[in-house]
């Protein structure tokens, strides 16, 4: 048996093993189908960012191609967005010098941030106030702006811009009385033309949500154009953007904003006349990538417990199923090793009973001439001599009852079935009972309904109940109830025996069934056994149930026949 145990250890193991190997297959064919879905999502990113690279470079490529055109005087509408431009130039300067003068080393600032070559501050006298270089406008230039007559001057509207050296444009205050003048050179002009259209070339083409810039960089990393203007003029500078530099091919890149938000980028290289030009850089949210990955990872997450639950009830299942298969087994065994030491104790108790049941059905027949022809014919005499005969008959009858059982152990086992009814068994029971509950001051009650007839075999099964009504009767003594209640169900019948004797102990009762287990000083231990056997050989089942100083509850359950059970 321990080897079994063993056994049965090792298959739990080898299941467990398994379960643990499919699970980690599982986790492992979650996180790489994660990868994989993730990676598949970027690259269709890539791959509409690629488009989108087409598209701007080619108006990138226009854009920068017309700038002749432009500088020729036929300016296409960007000299609108220069005037606006510097316009909010000088209102910026404007709310500056309104929140503090704003010095000499100020402007300097001021026109290095805007790229301007000059900033000059004047009164509405036409004095010089503050200036970030030498002035170069003379008070007549200004006398329209003094007098009010208008609040802008720009010299360089419908103008070739070949014709010019210098860009001006002259706008009156609007904080305090005064005027803010702005110079551009040529070269400041140019790429102020070239920044506003890229911005343009950007801005033509309509973006979907996701994106969240476009950037447009030259050589020197200095942006040109970005879809957040705020951005313009500033530098950006890494090895990876030096290295997308070098190559022909789009680039791209995962990084995390200061604002915590996970970017997907991909830059691509612009090129003028295979020269290079600078950078394309667009920036995708990676939010939807995450809320899809966030799905699938919860698909994962569930299938995955789903599994380790359904692996869990699946284990928990077999491993229950096997140790009641197992026990089964165990109490199979033990029946077994039982009936073999029953058999071999019935063929020797047989012989044994053979060879003493010829002397005492001699001892038997003496015995009874004794009784009939050698009885004192005293009156006195007579009576104690045919008492003391009696007992000894007593005792040689329940040797033979002794014998008898033994020898019923060493019999094959045969039910004879037929269609019998209870009521008239369980009365049969009670008159045979029932001078002896009365000597013994017992109460015997019977309380049955009407009961179909049960295929059973009418004279094992009496057996059976006699072995149950004694043990019940020798529990109680002198004085108590014995009561026998039936039940009827769909598929089966049950019979009740209950008294109110001393009980059981819980010691005991794990040997209520054992052969020759007995607490009586002449039982042999055989009655409860044999009952036991004859209700199981019927597929019937024998339950007891006791509790000291109250009482014992017998109940046996007989099947019911398919016909009874279909009527049912």
């Amino acid at each position: 048996m321990k080897i079994r145990n063993s056994r049965s250890g090792v298959q739990i193991l080898y299941l467990i093993l398994l379960y643990l190997t499919i699970l980690g297959i599982l986790m492992v064919n979650g996180w790489l189908e994660i990868n994989r879905t993730k990676k598949g999502f970027y690259h269709l990113l890539q791959r509409e960012a690629v488009v989108l690279h087409q598209h701007f470079e080619k108006n990138i490529l226009e854009a920068l191609e017309t700038l002749s055109s432009i500088e020729e005087g036929r300016g296409g509408g960007l000299e609108e967005s220069i005037v606006e431009y510097l316009l909010d130039v000088a209102h910026r300067i404007d709310q500056r010098e309104q929140e503090h003068p704003l010095g000499s080393s100020d402007l300097q600032t001021l026109k290095q941030q805007y790229a301007l070559s000059s900033i000059e501050l004047y009164d509405l006298k036409g004095n010089l106030l503050r200036a970030s270089s030498p002035p170069s406008l003379s008070k007549s230039s200004l006398e329209e702006l003094m007098g009010g007559k208008r609040t802008v001057m720009i010299n360089f509207l419908g103008v070739p811009f070949d014709r010019l050296d210098r860009f001006t444009i002259a706008v009156q205050r609007k904080t305090i009385p005064g005027i803010i003048v702005l110079h551009l050179d040529r070269e400041q002009m140019r790429n102020l033309l070239r920044q506003f259209a890229i911005q343009r070339a950007i801005s033509d083409i309509s973006l979907r949500e996701g994106i969240l810039f476009i950037s447009v960089q030259d050589t020197r990393f200095i942006t040109l154009a970005h879809t957040d203007p705020s951005y313009l003029g500033r530098r950006e500078e890494d090895s990876f953007l030096k290295n997308a530099l070098q190559q022909r091919n789009p680039l791209s890149r995962i990084w995390t904003s200061p604002e915590g938000e996970e970017i997907f980028e991909v830059i691509k290289p612009l090129y003028l006349h295979d020269q290079p030009f600078g950078l394309v850089r667009i920036g995708y949210l990676s939010k939807e990538v995450l809320l899809l990955l966030q799905e699938i990872k919860k698909r994962v997450a569930f299938s995955f417990i789903i599994f380790l639950l359904f692996g869990f009830f699946a284990i928990t299942l077999i491993w229950i199923n096997q140790h009641r298969n197992l026990k089964k087994m165990k109490e199979m065994e033990n029946r077994i090793q039982l009936a073999e030491k029953i058999s071999s104790l019935g063929h020797l108790a047989a012989g044994v009973a053979h060879e003493i049941r010829n002397p005492l059905n001699a001892i038997s027949l003496g015995l009874q001439r004794l009784q009939r022809e050698y009885a004192p014919q005293e009156e006195s005499k007579k009576e104690g001599y045919l008492s003391f005969t009696s007992l000894i008959y007593k005792e040689i009858r329940r040797v033979n009852d002794i014998i008898e059982q033994f020898l019923n152990l060493s019999r094959p086992f045969q039910l004879h079935l037929k269609e019998t009814l209870l009521g008239p068994l369980l009365d049969h029971l009670i008159n045979l009972f029932k001078e002896e509950a009365i000597s013994r001051q017992i109460t015997l009650r019977l309380e049955h309904t009407d009961l179909p007839p049960l295929l059973i075999d009418g004279e094992k099964l009496t057996q059976a109940l006699i072995n149950i009504m004694k043990n019940g009767m020798e529990a109680m003594g002198n004085g108590g109830t014995l009561t026998i209640s039936t039940r009827s169900f769909r598929d089966r019948v049950e019979i009740v025996f209950s008294d109110t004797g001393c009980g059981i102990a819980p010691d005991q009762m794990k040997r209520i069934f054992d052969y020759y287990y007995t607490t009586k000083e002449k039982g042999m231990g055989l009655g409860l056994p044999i009952a036991h056997r004859i209700i199981e050989a019927h597929g019937g089942e024998l339950k007891v149930e006791s509790e000291l100083g109250i009482g014992t509850r017998v109940t046996i359950t007989l099947p019911k026949s398919k016909k009874e059970e279909l009527k049912s």
